[in-house]
């Protein structure tokens, strides 16, 4: 002697193509501002660990991206950070660059200890002017 009650039957189609709708035209914006991130700068070095892009500009400056997709922690993100400007700030005047510098982190960097952190970059920075020697 069970209580059944019948259910009309739910229009699931037509509930999920308007949340679709709803949902692409919601992302659309976001999804090409990631995708055009740094379009506008031109990279100058690739590897595992890192990125670096430049764009030009008239005041020297140097920003780091660090993904909360690979570092979770904020600790870890400041970290990596501190660690880059301070190897940045080591190098020699005559391998620095004018302009705007991004460097992107990936999760490998985090395993690096500081020597080969600093190693690393400034093996980037020694290509980098070594390909621009070679363009002029």
């Amino acid at each position: 002697m069970g209580f059944e009650q019948e259910w009309p039957p739910r229009l699931v189609e037509l509930f999920y193509l308007i949340e679709e709708k709803k949902v692409e035209r919601f992302l659309a914006p976001s999804l090409s501002k990631q995708k055009n991130q740094f379009e506008s700068h031109e990279r100058l070095y690739s590897c595992k660990y890192f990125r670096i892009f430049h764009k030009t500009s008239n005041k020297n400056q140097i920003q780091i991206s660090i993904s909360k997709k690979f570092f979770k922690l904020a600790v870890e993100r400041n970290k990596i950070k501190r660690q880059i400007k301070e190897i940045y700030r080591a190098l020699p005047d005559e391998v620095l660059l004018e302009g705007v510098l991004v460097f992107s982190v990936f999760r490998p960097f985090g395993e690096l200890s500081y020597g080969v952190a600093s190693s690393e970059i400034a093996a980037a920075f020694e290509n980098i002017l070594k390909k621009s020697l070679d363009k002029v």
